[in-house]
């Protein structure tokens, strides 16, 4: 071949090659408002691209314009793009399903008498052999609202079983009709744990179950719902996270009466549909090392770890705090605690070493349970003790709620690599009656945000659903604000913290916190196009105002999250169930 045609056919083939495979185009252009990426390289944008999925360019509008091709293009509205909310510890399904029980919450009523009514509404539109089960009883927020006797229970329920929840359900009360369908009489023994059947001097069952174990056995008495039934209430209820600018959930200990507690959360999330993604951390006897390894599942859900209790909840008794509880009438006559009544923890160090330390060497997150400075120094001298025996680098284990942590216990936190996430709703809806339960020195540092900020800690803050209603932007202006519902003076004004630290704690912290910031979190190229739209820039308003806030849509993978009630995937869940329950009744 002469050297004129060598040339010739090299020319050609370049040509081709350049025909073939044009600069990419892009599939959506965000611009008209403001891009905040929460990446600490570029904080800020005009416009943003997303190609098949993935963030791939952000610069100034017209650069983006110049290089759109066919994109189509989101006109932001003055608005503000940002990461998609992270919310890394809920209980989606508890929500879905209490979402149907009676709502007796103090969210809604103000008195005991009203508390009432609503029970003996909900009894009387009962079924006669069906569970009557409300949600909400709250003694903190309802300030009349002694605890119900068994004898009360009764009679508003004689026949039918009646169960009702504290609004952090680490207690219930339970009718006899109750106890007697979930097959528990005085010879039923506690379950393992902290769990009680609490009885009264005699030893008779006196209506009250205590903490999530006993709590797990009554729930499982109960007659199924059928197949399909949980997911689509579950699968609506992502929707409404997504509504409010979630598009990542961390799902903290799920109850499940299923034998695989795994399957229906990942049939509904893994649905490439589904309106958010979600991580699970499983109950730990839900979990086995050797079958579900750390990991398991995909981009939409996957199975991030363990879940444990170290003590319980402060508004039952049950947070391990380093003082007694305050003699007051809210915590010796509402709430029935003793006089100078301390919470315990579940377990001692030596238990809880035993406990967690399969599942560390197996390579799980573990997420642990704790409200008082007793419990948290047990679970952080368990921690230490698993690390020394068996070092792993980079596990973040992680701390929940941490209502009472001290700069100390935040600075060993952090030298055991060990990260945590504040409950910071309770400073908002029980701030005003944490002095009476608590004391004043210890209401003015829950929940200490900065304090953690201080320590060199990746903190985020949760909402826990259904324990508090979902709103993110309520519990960002709260962790700035420090102010309570009915108050005007912030509780513990040290503890404020930045709107920018607050939006690093729902996004690139929250993602870090979930083993996700190489995917999400941040509007950096490469990373997945998990986006929220907001009415306004949080970091220009008045924190006061934050809760205003209006979210104009999500987007997972670039796709606009379907919020559609009746989205393919859920008319399937919906024809499952009815089938399921034709035959039910058909073979009852």
């Amino acid at each position: 071949m002469s050297g004129s045609s060598a040339r010739w056919i090299a020319g050609v083939w370049i040509g081709t090659q350049l025909w073939v495979a044009p600069a990419p185009a892009f599939d959506l252009v965000f611009s008209g408002g403001e891009i905040l990426t929460m990446d600490e390289a570029r904080p800020r944008a005009e416009a943003l691209a997303v190609e098949d999925g993935r963030i791939v360019a952000l610069g100034s509008e017209a650069e983006l314009r110049s290089r759109a091709g066919n994109a189509e293009f989101v006109d932001l509205e003055g608005g503000v793009l940002m990461p998609g909310l992270i919310e890394p510890h809920c209980h989606p399904i508890g929500t879905a399903v209490l979402g149907q029980a009676a709502d007796i919450s103090g969210f809604r009523y103000d008195t005991r008498a009203q508390v009432m009514q609503a029970l003996r509404e909900a009894i009387a539109a009962a079924g006669s052999d069906d569970w009557v089960i409300a949600f909400g009883w709250d003694p903190v927020l309802v300030e009349d609202l002694d605890p119900p006797t068994l004898a009360e229970l009764d009679a508003l329920a004689p026949d039918q079983p009646l169960l009702v929840l504290t609004q952090m359900m680490h207690v219930a009360y339970l009718n006899s009709a109750g106890y007697r369908a979930a097959g528990i009489d005085e010879n039923t023994p506690d379950p393992p744990g902290a769990g009680a059947f609490l009885r009264d001097a005699q030893g008779r069952l006196n209506g009250v179950i205590y903490e999530t174990e006993a709590l797990a056995e009554v729930l499982d008495a109960m007659p199924p719902p059928p197949a399909g039934g949980v997911e689509l209430l579950f699968s609506w209820q992502l929707a409404d996270y997504a509504r409010a600018g979630y598009t990542t959930l961390g799902i903290t200990g799920p109850i499940s009466r299923e034998e695989d507690p795994v399957r229906p959360i990942e049939e509904v999330v893994a649905n490439p549909t589904s309106p958010v993604r979600a991580f699970v951390y499983l109950r730990p006897e839900q979990l086995d090392p050797e079958q579900t390894p750390p990991g398991t599942g995909g981009p939409r859900f996957g199975v991030k770890g363990v879940k444990f209790w170290m003590d319980g909840s402060p508004y039952t008794g049950g947070a391990a705090f380093s003082e007694p509880y305050r003699n007051t009438p809210l915590t010796l006559k509402r709430i029935g605690l003793g006089r100078n009544h301390r919470g315990k923890p579940n377990y001692s160090v030596e238990e809880f070493v035993e406990l967690v330390t399969p599942y560390h060497e197996s390579g799980y997150q573990i997420s642990v349970h704790t409200q008082g400075e007793v419990a948290i120094d047990r679970a952080l001298d368990a921690f230490e003790i698993v690390l020394r025996a068996h070092p792993r680098a980079d596990h973040r284990h992680r701390l929940e709620h941490n209502a009472a942590i001290t700069p100390e216990q935040l600075a060993r936190a952090r030298t055991l690599g060990i990260t945590p996430s504040f409950f910071i709703d309770h400073v908002y809806f029980y701030g005003r009656a944490l002095p009476e339960l608590v004391g004043e020195p210890l209401a003015e540092r829950f929940m200490p945000m900065a304090w953690a900020i201080d320590a060199g800690h990746h903190v985020t803050l949760h909402t826990d659903n259904p324990a508090t209603p979902i709103g993110p932007f309520r519990a960002l202006r709260t962790a700035v604000t420090r102010v309570p519902r009915g108050a005007n003076q912030p509780l513990g004004p040290e503890q404020r913290i930045s709107v920018a630290d607050g939006l690093r704690a729902m996004t690139i912290d929250a993602a870090w916190q979930l083993f996700e910031e190489q995917e999400r979190g941040s509007l950096t190229p490469g990373k997945a196009a998990d986006l929220v739209w907001l009415s306004e820039n949080p970091l220009e308003m008045d924190p006061a105002d934050l809760e205003e806030i209006q979210v104009r849509g999500t987007w997972i993978d670039g796709r606009p999250a379907d919020l559609s009630r009746w989205r393919l995937a859920n008319v399937w869940l919906a024809a499952r169930a009815l089938w399921n329950t034709v035959v039910a009744k058909l073979f009852h």
